[in-house]
């Protein structure tokens, strides 16, 4: 007996009959106790192992044909959308036009290690280029997750250099040069709220009326303004805090008491913001200068002033490592704050810039 030309045997040592198949080069043995049944268990398991073959061969040209561009759009669908920060999803839409129309056009499994090397090459800035090969690595790790690839080339890729640029504490001398240029460069007091509480740029600009508690002196940081003049959230959790208002910052803020609750301290944007550092770089005759270094200086003067890590921690939004510093940082909560918000008060980082006074005459226009 034949089913579509597959013989049905008789087992020349028991009562029983069996027959072979082969379905996309693999071969499959059935055997029953009657000739009927050994045709109905071969109708069955040809179909499922034909099935299974044309399902697999239609997935894999699928994934075959699946372009960079296509694969790209869909990892931002289950991956990014709604789970990144704006800033963050708005940059990788800024890389694709970093990479060639005929790459993007191209088959996943198709594009070659020397194609990705030459389009990080492409790049001109270090740190440019080096988002953009963590882009590649995410795109091809989470295509070979989903089998659209058979594996990650990237691995194969080394990853460019870029040496990243670290905010550097003002020495004494210098602070006191920011403090003087600052009462002569309009809007600049910002810079110095940058410095006496220790804040991130975008936390900076971020800040409105309603953070401010001049009654219970706390500064409350729960969102940031980006690279795209738009309100974000904070870089992390961790970074979302409520600290003291300082005794400084505070005479700085006071001229915006009466303001609206979501109005912003400072309305400046980003372009504005970095021309004003610009121009106090220039009068103040500080080489480098950057909100991270305010940053730095005032996390250098914290130490220097030897108030505890997890102090410093808590009022920059830092991560809190250690179970042990956790417990700490709960006691600091409920008996140490007073103390430390005395200390930095009446520290020479603050006594050196009581002098410093808003609208002065002598602005520098």
């Amino acid at each position: 007996m034949k089913y579509q030309g597959i013989t049905i045997h008789k087992n020349k040592t028991c009562d029983t009959w069996y027959t072979r198949f082969r379905v996309g080069g693999k071969q499959y043995y059935i055997s029953a106790r009657t000739q009927k049944d050994c045709l109905e268990k071969l109708k069955k398991e040809l179909y499922k192992k034909q099935r299974e073959y044309f399902m697999s061969k239609s997935e894999e040209n699928r994934n075959k044909s699946t372009t960079l561009l296509e694969w790209y759009n869909k990892w931002l669908e289950l991956y990014k959308v709604g789970k990144v920060k704006r800033a963050t999803l708005a940059s990788y839409k800024s890389l694709i036009n970093f990479i060639d129309n005929n790459l993007l056009n191209k088959s996943m499994s198709d594009i070659k290690v020397s194609e990705i090397i030459e389009s990080l090459n492409a790049c001109n800035k270090e740190r440019q280029r080096q988002k953009l090969y963590e882009l590649y690595q995410m795109l091809f790790q989470k295509a070979e997750d989903n089998d659209i690839v058979h594996k990650n080339i990237i691995r194969l890729v080394d990853k460019p250099k870029h040496e990243k640029s670290h905010g550097q504490a003002l020495s004494n001398i210098e602070q006191k040069q920011l403090i003087e240029t600052c009462q002569k460069v309009p809007n600049s007091e910002m810079l110095l709220v940058a410095m006496y509480q220790g804040l991130r740029r975008g936390e900076l600009l971020g800040l409105t009326r309603d953070n401010i508690d001049f009654e219970n002196n706390t500064l409350t940081i729960n969102k940031s303004y980006n690279q795209y003049n738009k309100f974000d959230t904070t870089k992390n959790k961790q970074s979302e805090r409520t600290m003291p208002l300082f005794e400084n910052t505070r005479k700085l803020l006071l001229r915006y008491k009466n303001i609206n609750a979501n109005e912003r301290i400072f309305k400046i944007q980003i372009k504005e913001y970095q021309q004003l550092v610009t121009k106090i770089k220039k009068h103040s005759k500080i080489e480098e200068l950057k909100t991270k270094d305010m940053r730095s200086t005032f996390i250098t003067r914290c130490q220097e002033l030897n108030i505890p890590e997890y102090v410093i921690q808590s009022w920059v939004g830092h991560k809190i490592g250690s179970k042990v510093t956790k417990e700490v940082y709960t006691k600091y909560n409920a008996e140490d704050n007073i103390k430390y918000i005395d200390i930095l008060n009446g520290s020479k980082f603050y006594s050196n810039s009581t002098h410093f006074l808003l609208g002065n005459k002598n602005d520098l226009r």
